[in-house]
């Protein structure tokens, strides 16, 4: 690929350039000017050929097409018009009117009958050259036209479907039915916009700068990098520069320069930032951070785990991503706050109390770490005042809430009494584990002062009395029949079915936690409901 630089808007008075990349990933929210940065740049860089794919375009795929004549057909393709011979022209002004209809921003882009005109017009008037050759007596080879390079590509990505070229028209056939054949036009979605993304890419001139507006549209994950890595190879002599909001795709680029679009604070001025793996990480999250407009909270669990569910519905005011362990939210957590000036918005974490004591917690608090009033997240569902909002939901009179509320609390100090010796235990356990990482994390530079630090560790362990302490501790909370403190010290998933609380739901654990996250919807009951959970999980 020849050499490229590009100007990037300018900061402050001052120029920037991007050069020897072969790719620019412009990352931001929306609303940040992401689409707009990419249009001034193309404004900038005017010694060098610009081609724009853009998000908002029609994918309707002709179910058949004639072929033209290639330069008319090229100048449509590229320009959106055909009756002008001033290349510049229609560089400069052709293109913005007639491709873009005056505003390349927004504007539907409807190309993909000059894109498959040309398509057909270079596969005919390749053929009919080497048609020619073979009639003066000249050596024939086999044609590669772009509609193989496509059909190839294509095929490689959408594995389960065959494109099958013939006059005019693209057919498609499953692998398992060969025989069995459909237009190309109706195709879904997705297989259409891989063609079209294919074909866009392999028809505009050597050379170019190839802007892309979300080329993750219509696709799955699962085809996505593989797709625009094969285009990129086909290319290798064009620059592609991407507008995504995929953050996995941002940093799957190789040889690429991120850009993270902050704001644009005024008409053709932006707050952007050039990232770099050497500075910060460049994984999903660090991404998602930078470009959320909201404040972070990142918890234990998946996805689609209940802490994720139940927290974005208590702190809506926050973007709350899962990063699976409590380790790692710990570890993240620190690590964005150490370098906030890396982005705008606070990070903060929860993470599950998990037999840790308050000494461990309030280390934890300066981090910005907080654990809720409760062993663990399925234990906030046994809070007096959220099962009486439940069962008041279900119309349950005062007595019957009183009489399910003294039978969940008596059968949760019965479950601790059951497993008090295993959570002494695991209490026991923790407080070892403890107590020699503390030892092992020392900061050791010789030898020997290792070894005695190792050999120290059962002499600083005292097992015994560490269970016997906390034998005791979990025996008065059974004595007292102090339920909330029975709540921050059992961790066990066995707990919530045990109580019998689950008895309003036929025993269903799901039910219940759905019917929860429906009334934290509720217009009628979440403000309440998000006060309760406050009151037991609290961030400042």
């Amino acid at each position: 690929m020849t050499s490229i630089k590009l100007k990037l808007p300018d900061v402050g008075g001052n120029s920037t350039f991007v050069e020897g990349k072969n790719s620019l990933v412009l990352i931001g929210a929306n609303g940040s000017g992401k689409t707009r940065m990419s249009i001034l740049i193309e404004g900038d860089n005017q010694n060098y050929n610009f081609h724009r794919i853009s998000a908002q375009k029609s994918l309707a795929m002709p179910k058949s097409t004639n072929s033209s004549d290639f330069e008319s057909s090229q100048k449509n393709f590229l320009y959106g018009r055909s009756n002008n011979d001033n290349k510049d022209w229609l560089k400069n002004e052709g293109k913005r009117l007639s491709r873009w209809g005056g505003n390349p921003e927004t504007h539907l882009l409807n190309d993909f009958p000059a894109l498959m005109q040309l398509l057909f017009t270079e596969a005919f008037q390749q053929l009919i050259s080497e048609n020619n050759k073979h009639f003066i007596g000249q050596s024939s080879k086999y044609v590669d036209t772009k509609l193989n390079k496509i059909k190839r590509i294509w095929e490689s990505v959408i594995i389960n479907k065959v494109l099958n070229i013939t006059a005019g028209k693209i057919e498609v056939s499953n692998k398992n039915s060969p025989n069995e054949t459909f237009n190309g036009s109706d195709m879904s979605d997705g297989e259409r916009e891989v063609f079209y993304f294919i074909g866009e890419s392999l028809c505009v001139p050597k050379n170019r700068v190839i802007i892309i507006d979300e080329p993750e549209n219509h696709l799955h994950k699962a085809i996505l990098i593989r797709l625009w890595n094969a285009i990129e190879a086909a290319r290798p002599d064009c620059m592609f520069i991407y507008i995504t909001h995929d953050l996995d795709f941002a940093v799957s680029r190789n040889n690429s320069q991120i850009v993270w679009v902050k704001d644009m604070p005024k008409k053709d001025v932006w707050d952007y930032e050039l990232l770099s793996q050497e500075d910060f990480p460049l994984d999903e999250l660090s991404l998602e951070i930078r470009g959320s407009r909201q404040d972070v909270l990142l918890i234990e669990g998946t996805t689609d785990s209940i802490d994720k569910r139940l927290y974005s519905l208590i702190f809506k005011e926050y973007n709350v991503i899962s990063v699976e362990s409590c380790d790692r939210v710990i570890s993240f957590t620190k690590a964005f706050n150490q370098l906030n000036k890396m982005h705008y918005c606070k990070v903060i974490g929860i993470v599950d109390r998990d037999r840790r004591s308050d000494e461990e917690i309030d280390k934890l608090n300066p981090s910005g770490i907080f654990c809720p009033e409760v062993a663990e997240v399925e234990n906030l569902f046994l809070l007096p005042e959220v099962i009486e909002v439940v069962a008041s939901d279900l119309h349950r009179n005062d007595q019957e809430i009183k009489d399910l509320l003294e039978r969940v609390h008596q059968k949760t100090l019965e479950f601790l009494s059951k497993e008090i010796e295993t959570q002494a235990l695991l209490f026991t356990k923790k407080a070892v584990q403890r107590k020699v990482n503390e030892v092992m994390n020392q900061k050791i530079n010789k030898l020997n002062e290792y070894k005695s630090a190792v050999e120290s560790i059962p002499q600083s362990v005292d097992i015994d009395s560490t269970y016997k302490k906390v034998y005791s501790e979990l025996s008065k909370i059974i004595e007292e029949q102090d339920y909330l403190k029975a709540l921050k010290v059992i961790n066990n998933k066995g707990l919530l079915p045990y109580t019998g609380v689950l008895d309003l739901f036929n025993g269903s654990k799901k039910v219940y936690i759905d019917y929860v996250m429906r009334l934290l919807s509720s217009p009628s009951v979440s403000e309440e409901l998000i006060t309760v959970f406050k009151q037991y999980i609290k961030i400042h």
